[in-house]
C-alpha cells in the first residue's frame, strides 16, 4: 500500500513564532507609542462637545471635538478642570499629543490627550445644533436599549419578534434588503409601514402611532439621496429620543453623518445591511440554540451516566451490607439455636431436679403424715391409760371419803 501522509504538529513553512490576539495588539500598541508622532504637541481646531457619559469619579473627561464642516470627531482625554469650564458648540483650538486606545476586538481609537485648549469663538454653531445636542445628552441619559440582546432572548425562547419596518412612501424595496428580511421572516414578524418622510409632522405623528402599536423593534429605512436631510429636523429627532421601543436607524449610505443615527438604539450601516442583519441574527441565534441543546445533551448524559454510577456505586454498597446483614443474621440465627438447646437442656435437666424435689418432698410428707398418725394413736392410747388412771383414781378417793366419813361416824 502507498505510504499515507502523515499529520504533524509543525508544516516546513509554518513560522517559528506564533502570537495570540493579546500579543498582537501589544506589538502595534508599542509601534505606535516609538513613533514622532507620538513624541511631539499637535494642535487641534473644531467644534468642542461634552460627553453626557463623563463619570466625576474618572481620572479624566471624555469628551468630542468634531469637525467645523462635517460629522468626523475624534475624543479628547481632557483634564476635568479644563473640560468642566467649556460650552457646548464652542469653536476650540486644543494641543496635545496623540494616544491611542487598544480594543479588546482589535479595534484601535485614536484619541488626543488634551494638555492645553483656546476658545476661539462661544456657541460658533446656531441654535438647532445646540438642541440636537441637547437631545443626545437627553437620549444619553435615559439609555440606549440594546436590540440585540432583545431580539436574541425573543428568538432564543421560540418567540417571534414583532418588527415595524418604517418606509418612505414612495421607496422601493432593495432586492438585497428584501433577500435579507426573506431569509428571516420563518422566525420575525415583519410589518411594513409606509410613511411619508418629506412631511416632518406626520412623520413624528405616525412614529408616535407606531411606537403605540406593542412592536419589540421599530427600523427606520431609507435609501440615500435628496431630501433625506428631513429626517435631521428638531422635531424628528425629538419625536425619536422619545420613542419607548427600541429603534434601528438604516438610513442613506456608510459616509452620510446624519444625526439621528447617534441617537437611534441600534445603527445599521446602510438599508441592504438590515437586512443582512436580520438574516445573520436569526442564523446565529440557530447554531446557539443547537449549539445549547447539543451542550444540554451530553450535560444530561453527564448527569445520567453520573447518576447510574453513583447508583451502580451505591448498589453495590447496599449489596455488600445486604451480604453482611445476612451473615450476621445466619450467626445470630446459629447463635440462637445454640442458646434454645442449651436452655433446653438446662430446662429439663431443671425439670428432673424439681421432680426428685417433688417426689422427695412426697415421701418426706408421707413419712411424715405416717409418724403423726402413729404420735396421734400412741396419745390416743395415752389419754385411754389417763383417763383410765384418772377414774381409778377418782374411785379410790371416793372409796377414801367413804372410809374416812365411817371412821369420822
Amino acid at each position: 500500500m502507498p505510504n499515507q501522509p502523515q499529520i504533524t504538529s509543525h508544516e516546513p513553512n509554518t513560522p517559528s513564532i506564533v502570537y495570540n490576539p493579546s500579543e498582537l495588539l501589544g506589538i502595534i500598541a508599542s509601534y505606535f507609542s516609538q513613533q514622532d508622532v507620538n513624541k511631539h504637541v499637535i494642535y487641534l481646531k473644531g467644534i468642542y462637545w461634552k460627553n453626557p457619559k463623563n463619570n466625576p469619579a474618572w481620572a479624566y473627561r471624555y469628551d468630542v471635538l468634531r469637525d467645523e464642516n462635517t460629522q468626523s470627531e475624534i475624543t479628547l482625554q481632557i483634564p476635568h478642570k479644563l473640560g468642566d469650564e467649556m460650552k457646548d458648540g464652542s469653536l476650540v483650538t486644543v494641543g496635545g499629543m496623540l494616544g491611542r486606545k487598544m480594543q479588546n476586538d482589535g479595534r484601535i481609537q485614536i484619541q488626543l490627550v488634551v494638555s492645553r485648549i483656546e476658545v476661539i469663538q462661544d456657541q460658533a454653531i446656531d441654535q438647532d445644533e445646540i438642541k440636537r445636542m441637547e437631545i443626545r445628552r437627553a437620549k444619553a441619559t435615559k439609555g440606549f436599549r440594546n436590540v440585540d440582546a432583545i431580539l436574541e432572548q425573543l428568538l432564543f425562547t421560540d418567540k417571534r419578534p414583532k418588527v415595524a419596518l418604517i418606509f418612505a412612501s414612495t421607496s422601493i424595496t432593495m432586492s438585497d434588503f428584501n433577500a435579507g428580511i426573506q431569509a428571516a421572516k420563518a422566525a420575525i414578524e415583519f410589518v411594513e409601514q409606509r410613511v411619508n418622510f418629506a412631511n416632518s409632522a406626520e412623520l413624528c405623528q405616525r412614529l408616535k402611532a407606531i411606537d403605540g402599536q406593542h412592536f419589540d423593534v421599530l427600523a427606520l429605512v431609507r435609501g440615500g439621496g435628496g431630501g433625506i436631510e428631513n429626517l435631521d429636523d428638531l422635531d424628528v429627532l425629538q419625536t425619536v429620543a422619545d420613542l419607548q421601543t427600541p429603534l434601528i436607524a438604516a438610513i442613506g449610505h456608510v459616509d452620510e453623518k446624519l444625526f439621528i443615527k447617534q441617537i437611534a438604539d441600534k445603527e445599521a450601516p446602510t438599508p441592504n445591511g438590515l437586512g443582512q442583519y436580520f438574516s445573520n441574527m436569526v442564523e446565529e441565534v440557530s447554531e446557539k440554540k443547537t449549539r445549547s441543546r447539543v451542550a444540554l445533551t451530553e450535560q444530561i448524559k453527564k448527569q445520567f451516566k453520573d447518576q447510574l454510577e453513583a447508583g451502580q456505586k451505591q448498589n453495590k454498597e447496599l449489596q455488600e451490607r445486604l451480604a453482611a446483614l445476612t451473615k450476621n443474621q445466619q450467626e445470630a440465627a446459629k447463635q440462637h439455636g445454640e442458646q434454645v438447646l442449651a436452655a433446653q437442656k438446662q430446662n429439663k435437666e431443671l425439670q428432673e431436679r424439681l421432680t426428685a424435689i417433688q417426689k422427695a418432698n412426697t415421701e418426706q410428707q408421707q413419712k411424715q403424715n405416717q409418724a403423726q398418725t402413729a404420735l396421734q394413736e400412741q396419745l390416743k392410747k395415752q389419754q385411754q391409760a389417763a383417763d383410765e388412771r384418772s377414774k381409778e383414781l377418782n374411785a379410790s378417793i371416793q372409796k377414801m371419803q367413804q372410809s374416812n366419813g365411817e371412821l369420822q361416824r
